[in-house]
């Protein structure tokens, strides 16, 4: 899976870049932030012909992450870094990380030249953890620390990409579809609950097969907060 960012700052969605570099996506929503750049992206990269099936199942693991409820994806992400970092080193090299690092450094730059107040909270602290990742992992690197370097730069990347349309889109959808999946269980809720219930997680769902970002937040968001109210009511 390779995750690219468009960016323009824009408190809407769908409307095509027209000025500055970076934009927030469904604002009206859950909110993405969407860059023009491509983050370092281990689904991209080479994996060594000298590798081991279990060394290899690391990147299934990482992109597969993606579509985990929240906590859970970042559970497996975290656990998995050193495994990457491993991984690649040989692949890369020094030069190779240098320049994955540059990759990401543009991504906090021009998300740092959006105005942080419009920005939702989480989405100001994942820049800000980016940030930090980026200064520890060009710290590492030019002390030769390389494992080190590589986990920061793929924590740095992730902070992005987990704030990005692709990656909110398909948590979003992940976490309202388990939610279906219990309320669905529960006999206290009427059919026609139910059945509206899951059409709008079937649009979510729809929204991602056609790689529609912004429609699946937005499906994804108004189907929790429909879920909020059945089960606020009781499904009465």
């Amino acid at each position: 899976m390779s995750f690219t960012f468009v960016l323009s700052v824009l408190a809407g969605c769908d409307d095509a870049a027209t000025g500055p570099l970076a934009r927030l996506v469904a604002g009206e929503s859950a909110g993405a932030l969407a860059l023009g750049v491509t983050l370092p992206d281990p689904a991209a990269w080479v994996i060594p012909e000298t590798a081991s099936p279990e060394a290899a199942d690391a990147v299934a693991l990482w992109t597969t992450s993606w579509d985990l409820p929240g906590d859970e994806g970042d559970g497996v992400r975290a656990d998995n870094y050193v495994s990457l970092a491993e991984l690649f080193i040989p692949e890369l090299g020094r030069g190779g990380i240098s320049e994955q690092l540059e990759g990401l450094w543009e991504g906090v730059r021009r998300a740092r030249e959006l105005p942080a107040l419009e920005l939702p909270e989480r989405i100001r602290e994942r820049i800000a953890d980016a940030s930090h990742a980026h200064a520890q992992a060009r710290e590492a690197l030019l002390a030769e620390r390389l494992r080190e370097a590589m986990v920061q730069l793929l924590i740095g990347s992730d902070a992005l990409r987990e704030v990005g349309p692709e990656a909110v889109a398909r948590t979003m959808v992940s976490e309202v579809d388990a939610e279906f999946r219990r309320i669905s269980l529960d006999e206290t809720y009427t059919e026609q609950d139910l059945d509206r219930l899951g059409r709008l997680v079937r649009g979510g769902r729809e929204a991602l097969a056609e790689q529609d970002w912004v429609r699946a937040i937005r499906r994804a968001y108004y189907a929790n907060g429909y879920a909020r109210g059945l089960r606020a009511s009781g499904g009465a």
